[in-house]
């Protein structure tokens, strides 16, 4: 990972539209990005959101230059990634998934955040704190779901339970973390 002092010099490159800034990240953080988004999505679609994210980084550099930019990146990407997905699986998706990001997205919106990445992080790390608190078993069921949007059935073959314990953990999880989030208790 670039310190933040290279950091900085690559944002005022991009900021002048100089593309060895764009050459730069390429250099320093395309690996870990692409292998993020290949964790998300096809070979392809990864490499089209690791170039999106370049591309939006380019069009609206932001002035208050980010602490850490590679993970300014990452919120990027996700968002993207995000996207993309929910694109290639808008008719494969069920009630539950849609309803719980509706739900946990209108909890965890942060007004105070001075960019749309540093919602992302501040989100990211709610839902980690909230995360840490629970039992391994419960965690592995919740990321699967709703990170990778794994099915209910999936997750539970994987988890060696039925999909009817599988839906009540994830369930019960669910309305925890937004009413965690509602209480401010992550």
């Amino acid at each position: 990972m670039g310190d933040i002092m290279e950091d900085l010099q690559i944002l005022e490159l991009i900021l002048k539209k100089d593309e060895t800034g764009i050459e730069k990240l390429q250099q320093m953080y395309g690996a870990r990005l692409k292998m993020i988004a290949e964790g998300l999505l096809s070979k392809e679609d990864a490499e089209e959101c690791v170039n999106d994210t370049y591309l939006i980084l380019w069009n609206r550099a932001p002035e208050e230059k980010p602490q850490h930019l590679f993970a300014y990146m990452v919120g990027i990407l996700k968002n993207l990634a995000r996207q993309r997905w929910r694109i290639a699986r808008a008719g494969k998706r069920d009630a539950i998934t849609v309803e719980f990001s509706e739900r946990l997205q209108e909890s965890l919106v942060d007004f105070g955040a001075n960019t749309e990445g540093e919602a992302i992080l501040n989100a990211s790390d709610l839902i980690n704190r909230f995360l840490k608190k629970q039992e391994e078993r419960n965690r592995v069921m919740f990321v699967l779901r709703y990170w990778y949007g794994k099915e209910i059935r999936e997750i539970a073959d994987y988890m060696g339970i039925s999909t009817v314990a599988a839906a009540k953990t994830l369930n019960r999880m669910k309305r925890k973390l937004v009413n965690a989030v509602k209480k401010g208790e992550v």
